[in-house]
């Protein structure tokens, strides 16, 4: 996040610099949160083929030389990873026990068509801020038992920005979880899975919170998405939240990190070529165990781009300086829970590359994100407004959510081969 007090974008960066790095010095991250928180088709044989210098055939048809001639080599794809915060569809019977107070019956205005419908906007006038990512990667999705209507409700606010498909995140039958994942994106998603976290957690630990029973044993969802002939392996996770004991939580968010990794270790096992990206919401810092031990997050892209089959992601968080690391904002401290990590496939210069240099927290840099995705002190995210009394809850339908967009830059570097 950023501390922006001047209209100017350079006087907006460096107070935002000097924020966080006062931040930053303040508390441990256990200390405040201790008891919270498309290619050239192929040619039919009756389409002429024309002999080259090399005594190749090549097609010779008006699709082809148009797509030759349009094809940008370094075509550009751009990813964002947000926490939407509790985005909840339009029925109140489809989450049972797992529904939050605020969306029982009759607790608040929620179920109301303009505050659900006001709530799907402003969420696309967040992404059109954060200039229409190609790929959307959401946490905090109602899961409803996997029926939720939330993304229905959404598509239509969405569609004109040029995102045509929608995929819910699979949770686990049985598994009694209230939000869940979501990717919306404007390339073909050709699959949708999710990796079972509470098999994971059997056996692996005695406490409570590592039971099935637990309503944050939420699923990472894995899609596959299909880019002009590319495939990007997107993860996408919403780990524990820090409510609660601090040594369990990292223990549940830990066990899943690890089994993202050993999922992508077996998927690169079988393509070492693989371009791998895992997004999502962590629910802690780049320094912490989940990162640094489960998902082997590095700050050295060297290792990766020297060689390939590297077991380290290298960590966005480090594009940036050390003062520039937040996100989101609790008790007065900034943070960086948001990640957006990628393995050494995306440095090989084959498929698809990160563009280094390109990753950016949306509202950083000032414009008009900076002053509606954040509060006038120019820090603290404008979340979704509820205010909350002893006679129930109500939605204000103003603001966007407590976290601030992720985005992160790809190019497709053999497109035109």
């Amino acid at each position: 996040m950023a501390f922006w007090l001047s209209t100017s974008p350079s006087s907006r960066r460096t107070s935002a610099t000097l924020l966080c790095l006062a931040t930053l010095s303040g508390f441990t991250a256990q200390e405040a949160f201790a008891r919270r928180s498309h290619s050239p088709r192929t040619p039919s044989q009756s389409e002429p083929q024309k002999p080259t210098s090399l005594g190749v055939a090549t097609p010779d048809n008006a699709l082809t030389r148009s797509a030759l001639k349009n094809c940008s080599p370094d075509s550009k794809v751009t990813v964002a990873t947000y926490n939407v915060e509790n985005f909840w569809d339009d029925v109140v019977t489809n989450s049972g026990e797992q529904n939050y107070n605020e969306y029982k019956k009759g607790v608040s205005n929620w179920y109301t068509e303009e505050m659900y419908k006001k709530k799907a906007e402003n969420l696309a006038e967040a992404l059109r801020m954060a200039g229409a990512p190609d790929i959307v990667a959401m946490q905090e999705i109602e899961s409803a038992g996997n029926t939720s209507r939330s993304l229905e409700i959404l598509k239509p606010y969405v569609e004109n920005m040029g995102y045509k498909y929608f995929a819910l995140g699979k949770q686990t039958a049985g598994n009694p979880v209230s939000v869940t994942t979501a990717v919306i994106s404007k390339f073909p998603i050709s699959s949708n899975s999710n990796l079972n976290f509470t098999m994971a957690t059997q056996g692996s630990k005695s406490d409570e919170t590592m039971t099935s029973s637990n309503s944050s044993a939420r699923d990472p969802q894995v899609v596959n998405v299909d880019i002009n002939g590319s495939t990007l392996r997107l993860y996408v996770a919403h780990l524990k939240s820090r409510r609660g004991d601090y040594a369990s939580g990292d223990a549940m968010r830990y066990t899943a990190a690890l089994l993202m990794r050993k999922d992508i270790e077996k998927q690169r096992a079988q393509n070492p070529l693989l371009d791998v990206l895992v997004t999502g919401d962590f629910n802690s810092d780049e320094t912490e165990r989940p990162l640094t031990e489960g998902l082997l997050s590095s700050s050295d892209k060297n290792n990766l781009k020297s060689d390939s089959s590297h077991p380290d992601m290298y960590n966005m968080w480090f594009e940036l300086p050390a003062a520039e690391r937040c996100s989101y904002m609790h008790s007065g401290q900034l943070w960086c829970l948001d990640h957006i990590l990628a393995t050494a496939n995306l440095f090989d210069g084959k498929g698809l590359d990160l563009v280094e240099g390109s990753f950016q927290v949306v509202g950083h840099n000032g414009g008009e994100a900076a002053d509606r995705l954040m509060k006038s002190d120019g820090r603290t995210p404008y979340r979704w407004g509820l205010q909350r009394s002893r006679t129930g809850s109500r939605f204000t339908g103003t603001g966007y959510s407590d976290h601030l967009p992720l985005v992160v830059t790809l190019k497709q570097t053999d497109r035109c081969k």
